[in-house]
């Protein structure tokens, strides 16, 4: 699992991420970004410009509780570009509010980088590397391992200055130690992820919100502070720093360059590939501005001249209390880089102008290049669809064309008149439908009032409440026309107006109306003439019942009698 994560429901398929990435280490499917992470060299740009703030950094602050709850004594090395996150507070006010969270002994991680530097020089006076690059920056070193292989045997076989540092302070008070990196850097997690000697990492905004959740402020020195007296390795967080900490003299075998910000050592590294380029010392560094414009210093919003010189002046400070144990041990500092180079499929050319041919690029001309969708060129982005990166449907363009299209044919066929407004209620544009229902020209209705063509109340309505209006009933035309009006606001602060057609379907009903009527009037005919001759049948059956009542009764009489003879 990556370092950098993606929170699901907050990616807005702005494709920004991907924009800003370099190395193109962003997939996009199933409308979701997610690092890839044999792919990512942990630079932390997508951090830094995703504006929903879907990206997060997994934290190593549980292992440091853990630390805390077994006992063990934990170290902190501390970065020395901490002048741009807490500027104006002091290193040992700094080692006082650490220790007051739970850690034993705090230093600069500018002692090892002190190593680091002695042990470039060693290398330049050898003049066995044809180049050497540095090795302080762990993006700088994963870019090389991951995507210039063939430079690998350049990266100087040293640690970074975070490492160097850990293992000083490992021999110096005991390997039972644990040692938690503080800096500005998330590749630096890796590199302690990866090894041994970095038990875990700090980043500045971690300690930062740490500390105002204890209610500890940076303020009181520490009253046993372990500061380091070469000073000047101070400056390695900033461009040109490692190679400030370097005479000119020990440099006479190689020239010497300092590259910051991921894109110039991607040109840099190109040039040393294709050109065949050699007798260089490059000092690279992922971040622009080096690391005191480091990813983990973006809530601190120091500007970078103001870090610069911060650096320069504690870079010029000197310390008055005795040296500290590990400035002054040696340990081992080698290092060893590998080739992990990322393994993608490249699509055949017949390939690419098949996926091309489905978002309808099959002209020069509609190869916009727009960028939009985060690769530079269309062709780029239909080799990312073919390795599972990225979706058809990021082409903006493409999408924005199918779009109208589709409401192109909709507004062009459906039977309704439709208008849009502007927030005047002045015409801006309307269908073919309207055209015909308001005998319509385009020459006199844009621009003007919609209560030259609809009537007036309705938008009076929707402008005093805000709400919209459905459906309501309107007669224009003198009575030839019915419609029911539509008005719904738009979040611009336009209104759509919709108006149905609803003669026909009144007339049907009035028609409707008048045979249910006459069928009504009819019917009741039909009850009362059926009631008349209902009641003159039944007078004629009440005579002549009772007359065979009569004769009935007379006939019984007279059985009875004959009966008694």
């Amino acid at each position: 699992m990556s370092i950098i994560q993606f929170k699901e429901a907050n990616c807005k398929s702005c494709y920004k991420c991907i924009r800003t990435c370099d190395v193109k280490a962003i997939s996009f499917s199933n409308e979701q970004a997610r690092i890839i992470p044999e792919a990512c060299i942990l630079c932390g740009k997508c951090t830094l410009v995703c504006p929903q703030n879907a990206k997060q950094v997994s934290s190593d602050l549980p292992i440091i509780e853990g630390y805390r709850k077994t006992g063990a004594k934990i170290y902190a090395s501390v970065a020395p570009s901490y002048v741009a996150a807490f500027p104006g507070k002091s290193f040992t006010a700094l080692s006082a509010a650490l220790k007051r969270l739970g850690f034993a002994h705090v230093e600069e991680t500018a002692i090892g980088a002190t190593q680091v530097s002695r042990e470039y020089m060693r290398l330049m006076e050898e003049k066995k590397m044809r180049n050497i690059i540095t090795t302080c920056c762990p993006t700088s070193v994963m870019l090389v391992e991951k995507y210039y292989p063939e430079l690998v045997p350049f990266i100087a076989p040293v640690v970074s200055p975070a490492v160097a540092h850990a293992r000083m302070m490992k021999k110096a008070y005991g390997d039972d130690i644990k040692v938690v990196f503080v800096g500005p850097c998330i590749s630096k997690k890796q590199e302690a992820k990866t090894g041994r000697d970095i038990n875990a990492v700090l980043m500045f905004e971690e300690l930062k919100d740490w500390l105002e959740q204890e209610e500890i402020c940076i303020s009181e020195p520490d009253e046993n502070p372990a500061e380091m007296h070469e000073t000047v390795s101070r400056l390695y967080p900033s461009p040109g720093g490692i190679l400030s900490t370097i005479p000119r003299a020990a440099r006479g075998n190689y020239k010497s360059v300092a590259v910051d910000g991921l894109n110039r050592c991607i040109q840099m590294l190109d040039s040393i590939r294709d050109y065949n380029i050699g007798g260089y010392f490059i000092e690279m560094s992922a971040c622009s501005g080096s690391c005191v414009e480091g990813p983990g210093l973006k809530s601190f919003e120091t500007p970078f001249l103001i870090s610069k010189d911060l650096l320069l002046r504690n870079s010029q400070k000197k310390t008055e209390t005795p040296p500290v144990p590990s400035e002054e041990t040696r340990t081992d500092f080698f290092a060893v880089y590998n080739r992990t180079m990322v393994h993608d499929k490249i699509p055949d050319d017949e390939t690419i102008k098949e996926i091309l041919a489905r978002i309808g690029k099959t002209t020069p001309e509609s190869m916009l290049n727009c960028g939009a969708c985060g690769y530079p060129t269309c062709r780029e982005k239909a080799i990312a669809v073919y390795q599972g990166k990225a979706d058809l449907k990021m082409c903006l363009p493409y999408m924005r064309e199918k779009a109208e299209s589709m409401s192109n044919v909709i507004l062009e066929n459906t039977p309704n008149a439709i208008f849009m407004l502007d927030q005047e209620f002045m015409v801006l544009q309307y269908n073919r439908a309207a055209g015909r229902m308001f005998d319509l020209t385009e020459a006199q209705t844009v621009g003007m009032p919609i209560e030259l063509v609809l009537p007036a109340e309705d938008f009076e309505l929707v402008k005093t409440t805000g709400n919209p209006v459905f459906n309501s009933p309107r007669e224009m035309k003198d009575g030839k026309l019915s419609i029911e009006q539509t008005i719904v606001p738009v979040p611009n602060g336009d209104y759509l107006v919709i108006a149905r057609d609803v003669t026909e379907e009144r007339e049907n009903h009035r028609k409707t109306e008048e045979f249910r009527r006459e069928t009504v009037e009819i019917t009741q005919k039909v009850i009362d003439k059926q009631m008349r001759v209902a009641q003159e049948i039944a007078s004629l059956l009440g005579e002549t019942t009772g007359e065979t009542k009569a004769a009935l009764t007379k006939l019984k009489k007279s059985i009875a009698q004959g009966d008694r003879l």
